[in-house]
């Protein structure tokens, strides 16, 4: 197994993981038929928790759930414990335990995370993780594994080994990062690019490791340990012990469609098994990694999606709409996600929802409440009867179906944690308000990292809905009067009361209209 002593010498970062969350986690199970627990009401248990990054916000989004994790590094796990009574969490707990130690008596779990082990442990540890996944999972329960694979990781293992050999006698850490960017880089530069793919390849390689921090790099690429599978291999040792694959935490990841018509067609043809035809998308895709669900083997799977599905799910999109279109039939438009993703329709009732979705964005909306809205947008164009109406009821839902495939609108299976609007006493969560005191950026209620600037952090420590708007802007003002805050006008610092109101207040109510547009804002 993987020695401890990296992780206690220079801890893994610990961040929150969207995809792996119990809502997420939820959809999919949901979606293909496993009447999943409800994330606000379940017990989650997660392998390999580090400080908690991910795990905390999840047991302060969702009180009366429960919360266990353990974790191999005493030091990162004494760090969890330490922000968790902080914060006063009573449904959390974070123990020193190797994953092979997770006994019947911790009880059953609903969902089980694995993010960022399953790969970077020992073959004994990988049998570990299933057997906890066989014996603690819920009847209906659903386990998140992620894990790296080929083919796309046979190159990645490459430099792998080249820095693994550049470094082989280098103990400190930061000298065997910086020599092996080093290396990384004189590759780069040495080789030629131009109609070389190894050059291209090498270059591709070091523009990457250059975007991802120097713990990701010792952890990740120069770990003892490091296994990349086959998704097939995956799926077979799932079998094994009573285990099936479910699906991908990013759905969108599985659908065919999304690749070119005629890779489509042929993936149809060749294969009309799901592992099989997941195996050969890796192929096509040259995939690197996986976020996949798995379950009991003897759960039934309905794979034969339709538009009824997504009836009973919550819906929201963060959308880019492109110039004023009518609604009625014939306009185009299009409609591009955060991702990139773009759909252009003809359809008006969906033309109609997908620019709701738009306009409330981040919050969710349940499909009936989307439905309704929708239809009032278009009545007179689609509906007569009751017949039409049940029939835009069916076309709207596949076409959420079909932007769900697309990575253009996201299915929650809880409803929102958050507010969009701003009340009297503004708040942001307990944790929000704990990491801005040292970390510029902070957990929103979506499970995602949100970067903050110096002054956002200073208005997320006065947000603890005790306070009104007067009473935070004069904090503001006292905190600028007396040097703390540097307000800027024109170049110079301000230190007048009034001239500080003056800048402060318009620029608190941005402040609060940005937070609550990035779902920092609680109740």
């Amino acid at each position: 197994m993987t020695t401890t002593f990296a992780y206690d010498q220079v801890t893994y970062e610990s961040f929150p993981y969207p995809q792996s969350g119990p809502d997420r986690i939820a959809t999919i199970g949901r979606l293909f038929g496993i009447d999943t627990a409800a994330p606000g009401n379940c017990r989650v248990l997660e392998l390999g928790c580090a400080s908690g990054g991910n795990l905390i916000p999840l047991a302060e989004t969702y009180p009366q759930s429960t919360f266990v994790g353990i974790d191999l590094s005493k030091r990162q796990v004494a760090e969890g414990v330490d922000i968790i009574n902080r914060l006063g969490l009573k449904n959390i707990e974070i123990k020193h335990q190797d994953i092979s130690d997770v006994s019947k008596e911790s009880g059953k779990f609903d969902y089980i995370i694995c993010h960022g082990v399953y790969s970077w442990v020992a073959s004994d540890v990988q049998t570990s993780i299933f057997e906890a996944c066989n014996q603690l999972l819920a009847p209906k329960g659903l386990a998140y594994i992620s894990y790296n694979t080929y083919p796309g990781w046979h190159f990645r293992g490459m430099i792998r080994d080249m820095m693994l050999y550049h470094t082989a006698n280098l103990t400190e850490p930061a000298m065997k990062v910086a020599q092996a960017r080093a290396l990384l880089d004189f590759l780069a530069q040495s080789v030629p690019m131009q109609d070389n793919a190894y050059g291209i390849m090498l270059r591709n390689e070091a523009n990457l490791l250059k975007q991802l921090n120097d713990t990701y790099l010792l952890h990740d690429h120069l770990s003892e340990a490091n296994q990349p599978v086959y998704f097939h291999q995956f799926a077979e040792k799932l079998s094994e012990f009573g285990l099936q694959y479910v699906g991908e935490a990013d759905f969108y990841s599985m659908i065919s469609g999304n690749l070119p018509r005629e890779v489509d067609a042929t993936l149809k043809r060749i294969s009309n098994e799901i592992v099989r035809t997941e195996q050969y998308m890796d192929f096509v895709c040259n995939r690197t990694f996986r976020q996949t669900v798995v379950c009991r083997s003897d759960l039934n799977i309905n794979r034969n999606l339709s538009a009824q599905d997504v009836l009973g799910f919550n819906i929201s999109a963060a959308l880019r709409i492109s110039a004023e279109v009518a609604l009625e039939d014939g306009g185009l438009e299009t409609f591009t996600s955060a991702s990139g993703a773009s759909l252009t329709t003809r359809q008006p009732l969906t033309k109609a929802a997908l620019r709701h979705l738009a306009s409330i964005f981040p919050a969710s909306i349940s499909f009936k409440e989307l439905l309704t809205v929708a239809t009032a947008s278009v009545a007179p164009l689609v509906i007569q009867d009751a017949g039409s109406a049940l029939a835009v009821s069916q076309q709207l839902g596949s076409d959420i179906l079909a932007a769900y495939a697309s990575n253009i609108v996201n299915l929650k299976s809880s409803p929102d944690s958050f507010s969009t609007s701003i009340s009297d006493r503004p708040a942001v969560s307990a944790l929000a308000r704990e990491h801005a005191k040292t970390l510029n950026r902070v957990t929103n209620r979506l499970h995602e990292l949100v970067n903050i600037d110096s002054f956002g952090r200073t208005i997320i420590g006065l947000l603890d809905g005790e306070s009104d708007h007067q009473s935070i802007l004069n904090k503001l003002i006292d905190l600028a009067s007396c040097g703390q805050l540097v307000v800027q006008r024109d170049g110079k610092t301000l230190t007048e009361r009034e001239d500080l109101r003056s800048v402060l207040e318009p620029t608190l109510r941005e402040t609060l209209a940005k937070f609550a547009g990035a779902a920092l804002l609680v109740a």
